[in-house]
């Protein structure tokens, strides 16, 4: 009988073995915890909340779209300057100051540095008036002539060994009383708003 349950013992020991071990398996491994369909369940149905809905301010829009067209576009380009047109009485004694002015400097310096006080004011006043402009051309071309007929006739009486200068010289001093004369003619002429021509002077600048 002893050998007998010891042959049983031995027989039954090895099938319960590995169903301890599978038993202790079955307890090592945890199952996953069960969705909570609750808490889901209530975030899907809350409202939205409210700076999602609520649209922003209009000037806020605006704003917006102006920075984004401000840093897409380029700025715009200048305008060119135009001058202030003058007035018609003004331009008149402007012009009338420009052949008086140079007349009277023509008397004092012979003609010689008469010419800068045309050009100056024409340069300054010439795109505001086309009254100024056009005296103010006549007057530079007429002291230009003094200046470059008083050069040649001291040239050509040089040439003329020096005896020359007796001839060249009084028909420039002619001339330069002739500019003086005139100049103060033409004042008149552009205070009454006319565009008078001077009449024997080479037109330099047109």
């Amino acid at each position: 009988m002893n050998d007998t349950d010891r042959t049983e013992g031995a027989e039954t020991t090895p099938d319960a073995a590995p169903q301890d071990a599978a038993g202790t398996q079955a307890e090592g491994v945890s199952q996953p915890p069960a969705l909570e369909a609750g808490p889901t369940a209530s975030s899907s149905s809350e409202a939205p909340s409210a700076d999602s809905t609520i649209p922003p301010y209009a000037g806020q829009q605006q704003t917006g779209q102006q920075t984004g067209q401000q840093y897409g576009q380029q700025p715009p380009a200048q305008q060119p300057y135009t001058p202030q047109r003058m007035l018609e009485s003004e331009a008149r004694n402007w012009s009338m100051l420009i052949h008086i002015i140079a007349g009277g400097a023509a008397l004092l310096s012979a003609g010689t540095v008469s010419w800068l006080v045309p050009l100056v004011l024409w340069l300054i006043f010439k795109d505001r008036s086309a009254l100024i402009d056009h005296h103010g051309k006549q007057q530079l071309n007429l002291q230009l002539t003094v200046l470059i007929s008083g050069v040649a006739a001291v040239v050509l009486g040089l040439l003329m060994l020096v005896v020359g200068l007796a001839i060249t010289l009084p028909l420039w001093g002619i001339y330069v009383l002739y500019s003086i004369v005139i100049s103060f003619v033409a004042g008149v002429k552009a205070n009454n708003g006319e565009y008078y021509k001077i009449p024997l002077m080479i037109p330099f600048v047109r």
